[in-house]
Formats: structure tokens, sequence, C-alpha cells
């Protein structure tokens, strides 16, 4: 804390120092380009060495081509960002020089005097500038040297850690997918890459922490607000309530007393916070005042939820559940893991991730796994999660490795924790603190041991650092020491029996119908990859036709032995299609049937509490697990996880599989509900057994009642569950307008007629209607707005289509609705333009690749 001992006090103010700075190359390898070395750089803050570097033309694009292997020296040179700033010094006040986050190693300079250093990318810093600053002009220089390098070295300095890639990006506290991961690039960053100001001050306000816990009857909640102030001795803190409609609803004075205030205030009947779909999403704003012998020396206003949260990890036949508990309701979990949304996080801008989020809230998601080898989330991330009750699962910054466990690791970590908690405590969607992300299943199926040796490799951290941190900070909300997690450090954390499990057996090595091996209390990572839509690959393989021959396809592939394990996943079901169209549909639907297939088993387990599915985003152009590539379009996973992630569900699925494994059925197929919504389910349901010719060969009508919160299973009898001729028949069910199926047989094994089909095209107040008229029976049917937008005169992003994947039987149609994401109007004259034959590739069926 500081004393002051002048006379006078003053407001707190803040001087943003965002914009324009200059960015100068100092030094590197001997390949960076004479071009760059003696440039003066134009350099946008916050950002990035290398978006500076892309807008002065300076950097080819790394997402396009090989421009990724062309950009390596920028991560392996030093650069300085300089900027001149005006200052006029404020009687009895202090002046710091504030930095939200420097990427990564960097020495801070005021008019040439060095007043700090930073060396983790995730921290804010803030360092006194007063001695170092002079009224009028002054010059803030701030030299960035190579995180690369700085890791290399503490990697010879403290030996290797074991980790998936030759890359040491454990030895710094840094993006871990900087340095490239099985779904992105190797980009090396460095630079101011979040706010940065000077701040003068008698007194501040550091951060605000409103703490709430509910009665059992939610009735009462008793707010904590705990204020770390730096301030002079007997400063006082106001507090301020107001209700979601801003209404005062209580106000309370709290002394400060070292660096803290702590302001306890009780709400009567509070308006609760719930998850999507299960209530509204009310906040109440406190606002703060800091004071000093009568004197406001600083304010702040924050927004928080009233909500419980808790896990549910009660013994049962198999091990324990492991289910989100909200508000004392079981949240059955169906969601997303978020990565960074761009390379470059500058380029990740609020309205990018707001739309990101809006597409996981419009796909029927309710959760969010932020994993721990990106970055925090930011604060615009999680208001707009708090805004549309989008739960999220926050890793802590570790990531598929072992972790150095010195001092000077350990201050940085508790750094961290204390920063971020401290920070996101007011977000009621933030509902789960995890300690990392498959550090301990490396320890214990990676051969770690012989490597590490008796050094540390991370355990303290998730057992000891961070529960003390939350423990201190925020006790309010479940800590799971690591994803995945059996309850033990000791017991193996891939076992289905206990915790979140990770599902990669089905990608990695089977057929996707070896999902329905699994039994889990939660899944908490699971995908199959797919590439993204067509326009989005074509624009980054320079010229050369998508597909599994396409070398530059390949570099835009990151997973272990991707091209193998996509063609495995397509021979069960197609036979391996040429490059090209066939090959990038049928790989995206088998990705989407994949992922679907899993989720619709596990949700009709009842002792799952939930499936986050790998992965909703992508950092860049890539083939990957994404549900939304990298130019914000949904693939056909997003939409078959729309309707798999539906509140409520109606599927087909086997009875329970034996030991032989029984992907086909035989052993009988039962109709399952599954509801999550708050309240009952009593939908008409037509079942039908129906040849690929369109004869219906049986029917039965349904009615079945599916309480709120429940899971009910209607066994289907032989007529309808018992095919005459396998090759030649399909399961129908229609449920409130929503169709599943079932097929006993692989599309390449089917006995079905060439696919045939009418397409019409009209434009209805402002949007293409794209009919499509089924000649015979048609599956997976798609339409890809992407591959209209050339045509319409539109960027391909933004288009998009309303529907996908559809079954159609003879004589059904369904009308696709194509419409301009902004809500400009299509018109008649753009329709118009369509050229003969524009829906040839654009609108699909999955027999036209099955044959």
């Amino acid at each position: 804390m500081t004393q002051t001992t002048q006379a006078t006090t003053v407001t707190a103010t803040r001087h943003d120092l965002g914009g324009q700075w200059e960015l100068t190359w100092t030094s590197g390898p001997d390949d960076t380009p004479a071009s760059v070395r003696t440039a003066t750089v134009a350099a946008t803050v916050p950002g990035e060495v290398h978006t500076a570097l892309l807008a002065a033309g300076l950097l080819a694009d790394p997402d396009v081509a090989w421009g990724e292997l062309a950009q390596t020296w920028v991560g392996h040179s030093h650069w300085t960002y300089g900027r001149h700033v005006y200052w006029t010094p404020t009687p009895g006040a202090r002046t710091d020089l504030v930095a939200d986050g420097l990427d990564t190693f960097a020495d801070v300079y005021v008019n040439g005097h060095r007043i700090g250093a930073a060396r983790d990318q995730h921290l804010r810093y803030r360092w006194a500038a007063d001695d170092a600053l002079r009224p009028g002009d002054n010059v803030v220089e701030i030299r960035f040297s190579s995180a690369w390098d700085a890791a290399l070295r503490h990697e010879r300095a403290h030996g290797a850690l074991p980790s998936p890639y030759d890359e040491p990006y454990s030895h710094v506290r840094k993006t871990a997918a900087n340095f490239g991961w099985d779904w992105g690039p190797h980009h090396v960053t460095a630079g101011i890459w979040r706010d940065i100001r000077l701040e003068t001050y008698t007194g501040r306000i550091e951060h605000v922490r409103p703490l709430v816990r509910l009665s059992d009857d939610h009735r009462v909640a008793h707010l904590s607000c705990h204020v770390r102030v730096d301030a002079p001795e007997g400063s006082l803190v106001q507090v301020d309530l107001t209700d979601p409609a801003g209404l005062p609803c209580g106000s309370a004075t709290g002394t400060v007393v070292g660096d803290e205030a702590v302001v306890a205030l009780t709400l009567t009947d509070p308006a609760l916070w719930w998850p999507t779909g299960l209530g509204a999403q009310p906040r109440y704003r406190l606002h703060l005042g800091l004071q000093h012998v009568g004197v406001v020396l600083d304010t702040t206003d924050t927004r928080f939820g009233v909500r419980s949260v808790a896990v549910d990890e009660i013994p049962d036949a198999l091990g324990t559940r492991w289910t989100l508990v909200v508000n004392g309701r079981e949240v059955r979990v169906r969601g997303y893991n978020w990565i960074p949304d761009d390379t470059f996080p500058s380029r990740a801008t609020p309205e990018r991730v707001t739309a990101r989020i809006d597409q996981a809230v419009a796909g029927n998601a309710n959760i969010l796994r932020v994993w721990g080898g990106g970055h925090f989330a930011t604060e615009e991330f999680l208001d707009a999660c708090d805004e549309r009750g989008m739960l999220v699962w926050h890793d802590f910054l570790f990531a598929c490795a072992a972790y150095c466990e010195d001092d000077d690791m350990v201050e940085l970590v508790t750094a961290e924790a204390e920063q971020v908690v401290a920070r996101m405590s007011a977000h009621p969607s933030l509902v789960l603190w995890c300690g990392g992300n498959e550090t301990v299943q490396g320890w214990h199926h990676w051969h770690w041991a012989d490597q590490v040796g008796s050094r540390g490799w991370g355990a303290a951290y998730y057992l000891d650092v961070l529960p003390r941190v939350l423990h201190r900070l925020d006790p309010t909300r479940p800590y799971l020491p690591n994803s995945p997690w059996s309850g033990s450090i000791d017991r193996d954390p891939t076992a289905d029996t206990h915790g979140p499990s990770h599902l990669w057996d089905a990608w990695n090595e089977a057929d996707y119908t070896h999902y329905r091996d699994h039994d889990p209390a939660f899944v908490a990572e699971m995908g199959w990859c797919g590439p993204p839509a067509w326009t989005t690959l074509t624009r980054v393989v320079d010229g050369e036709t998508p597909g599994p021959g396409s070398p530059l396809t390949r570099h835009h592939l990151r997973a272990i032995d991707g091209v193998h394990k996509l063609s495995r996943g397509l021979q069960p079901h197609v036979p391996t299609p040429a490059d090209g169209p066939d090959w990038h549909y049928a790989t995206q639907v088998v990705q989407a049937r994949a992922v679907a297939t899993g989720v619709e088993w596990l949700r009709t387990r009842e002792r799952c509490g939930g499936v986050v599915i790998w992965q909703l985003n992508d950092c860049w152009p890539v083939i990957s697990w994404s549900a939304v590539d990298h130019a914000g379009i949904e693939k056909p996973l997003w939409h078959a996880l729309r309707r798999s992630f539906a509140p409520r569900l109606a599927t087909v699925q086997p009875v329970q599989p034996g030991p032989t494994h029984d992907p086909a059925g035989t052993q009988g197929l039962e109709l399952v509900l599954v509801n999550d919504s708050p309240t009952d389910w009593q939908p008409d349901i037509a079942v039908r057994r129906v040849g690929l010719d369109g004869r219906e060969h049986h029917r039965a009508d349904l009615r079945p009642t599916c309480p709120a919160g429940g899971i009910v299973r209607v066994p289907l009898p032989p007529a309808l569950a018992q095919p005459a001729d396998p090759r030649a028949e399909l399961l129908v069910a229609d449920t409130d307008g929503d169709r599943a199926t079932w097929a006993w047989r692989p599309e390449r094994d089917l006995l079905a007629p060439p696919p045939e089909r009418r397409v019409d095209t009209a434009v209805v107040d402002g949007t293409l209607h794209v009919t499509v008229s089924a000649l015979t029976t048609l599956r997976e049917v798609c339409v890809f707005a992407d591959r209209l937008a050339a045509p319409l005169g539109v960027e391909p992003d933004r288009l998009v289509v309303d529907d996908a994947l559809v079954t159609l039987l003879p004589g059904e149609q369904h009308v696709f609705r194509v419409s301009r994401r902004d809500g400009r109007p299509l018109t008649a004259a753009q329709a118009a333009a369509l050229p003969d034959g524009a829906f040839g590739l654009a609108a699909r069926s999955f027999g036209e690749v099955a044959r």
C-alpha cells in the first residue's frame, strides 16, 4: 500500500497509449529481409509485429500457400516499439505505466531510462514512471527480444521437458499454440498485444471481486464485495448496488484495511442468472467509489450475476458421476472447446469473437471450454457469455506438456492466477476453473518419467499453487485439477468411470461407430477432422485442387497422420473420392456424421453429464476438428450438432451394444427422447421403415412423454427395427418437424438408385430460396452458400444457409434459405445472374459420392 503525505488528493486518470506506434527491427536472423532491417513501420497498438508488417506490405500473408514457412525469422528477431507521449505532472500524485499484455520478453524505457521488464505474455504489468517522465514530450520504448530464443535458453539451462511437439513452449509463459499445434501454424509472435496506458493517482481501485453465496432455498444472496486498492490510510470504499432493472437496491461503506476493503450486502429474493435455455440472465450492477478525506480518488463499475454452481460427483455403479449443477438444477452440458480465434489476437476483434459465441448459442450449445494452450479470455468474451447464458469452463494455461516448477516459474504462474481469478470473478458465466489440459494424462501415458526424472513436471501447480489462489480469491467456483481427470492424480485419467474423459480412440484408430463403446461420466474432448468451406480452402492452396494429392492441402492439415485418418474415416462409408469437390464434400459429411453419432449416443447415457466437442473455431484456414471455419462459415458439422445439441432430441439408437460391437443394431433399435428443457415434452412421432425407392413398409405413430430433464427409451418393434433387406431400406423418425434416420448398412453397400433432384430458386423478402425436390431418395443434402457467393457478387463469408444435411424421400422437397449475414437483401437480379448449373456443386447429396 502507498501512503500519501501530500495535502492534496486527485481523482485517478488514465491516459490510453493505444493507437499508432513506430516499430523497428533491432536484430535477428540472417534471412531477415533487407527491406525490414531499415524500415520504420507504423504499428497499431494493441497489435503484433506480424500484423504491423502485414499492414506495411513487408510480410506476405502467412496463411496463404507456403507463407507460414517464410516468416519464421519474425519470431527469432528483436523489435522495438516507440512513441512520443505528452505528460503533465500532477502535484501529490504518482504516475505508473501499465501494460495489460506484452508478448513476451521486453524491457521498458522512458526517455532512455529502463523502468521495468516483462517476461510473461499473460501478466498485466505496472511500473512507477515518475522518476523517468518529464513535463512535456516523452519517449516510451518497449524493446522485445525473441520468446523462442528465451524458451530455448531455459530448456538448455534446466533440461528438456516432454511435450508433443519439437518446440520448447513449456519453458516460457506464452501462448503454447504460437509454437504450432495439430490445428495451428507456427507463428512465434511479439508485440504490445493488450492495452497500455499511463495512470496518475493518489489512490486507485486495483480490482473488485463480488463473491456471491446463495442460501439453500435460493431466497437470499449474500454478497461479499472484496475491493483491492492502492490508497492512503483511512480511505473508504462506497458500494452502491442496482438491480437488473436499474433500480437502487442497496449500499454500504467499508474501510480499507491494508490493501483491501470488504463490503457485505444481502439480497432477498434475488433475480437468478441461468444458463441459456433454462431461464433469464439478469445481472446486478455495482458502482464503487474510493474516497479519502471527502475526495473521490477513483471509481469503477462492474456487473455480476446471482447464481450457485457445483459439481455433482455422487458415486454410481461404474465409478462417480460428474455433473454440473447451477442453482440446484442439473445442467446436462452440450458445448465446444474454444481455441484462440486468430493466430494474431488483435485480429480476433470483439465483434468477431461475439459472432462465434452467437454461432455456438444458435447451434444449441450451452458451454465453451477455454483451452489451456491459448490465452485467458477477454472481458468482451466473458461479457458476451454472461449476456447469452453461455457457460464457461476455463483452463489455466497449461497444455499437453511437462512444466518446470522452479521458483521463477511458480512466481509467474501464481501472479497469472491471482490476476485472472480476480478479474473474472464477477462473471456468472464462468462456472469452472481447470488446472490444465492433458498434462496428468501425459504423465500417466506418454512416458515422461524417464525424461523428467526427479524434477517437478507441473503437479505442484494443479494440486497446490492454483487451488490455493482460488481458495484465497474466489472459493465460489468448482475446481478441476486437470482434463481428463479421474478424481485423483494417481488414478488413470483416461478411464470413463470418473470425471471428464477425452475420447480420441475413434478418430485415431477406428470407425466413428466405436463412440458407442463408451459410457463415460463426462466428455471434455472428442472430435473428427474435416475441411473448411470450399472457398476458405481454395483461397490458401494457391491454385491447387483441394484433396490429399495437393501438397498445400496437406500443409493446411496438421493432424498427425491426418490424410490417412481422413481416408480411413471415409472407407467404411464411401469409396475414397478423388481430389476436388467430391473429396471435400465427403470428408465434411463424414465429419458431421461422426461427431453427431458420438454426441447423440452420449446424450442418451444416463450417467453422462455432458459432452464438449473439440472444437468450435479455427485460428487460420485449416482442415481441423472445428464446426466453424476461420472465415466464420459454418461447416456441415455445425448444422449436424445444432440438431444433436437440441434441448429436445429424438434419436434412433441401437439397444446397448454387446461385447462383439454391433454397429448395425441387429440386437434391436430404440427411439430415445432426451429432454434438457425445463418443461415436459410430449411429441407426436411418426416412425417408418421405408425402402430406398420410397415405399413404406411399416409405420408406427407414437406420443411418448419425456419429463423435464429426463431420458425416455421407446423400444421399436421388430416390424420397424428389422429390415427385410438391410441394403435397401431406411428407418425414418419424424418428430416436431425434425427427422432422425437409421441405415442398417453404409452407403457404399446400399442398393440405392442414382440420386436425382430438381433445384428451383426464387428470391423471397431478400432471401434466396433454393428448393431441392427429391426424385429419388437423397441423403445429407447440403447447399453450400459460399459457392454461390461469386455469381451473386458477394464475399463468401457474407452468405449463410439456414440448414444442411437433410434427408429427402422421393417426392419430398426442402427449401434452403440463403441470406446475407449483415441483413442486407439479395435481389432477384442477383439470383437471375446465377449461371446454369450453379447448383451442380453448390447442392450435393451423399449418394453422389457413394457410388
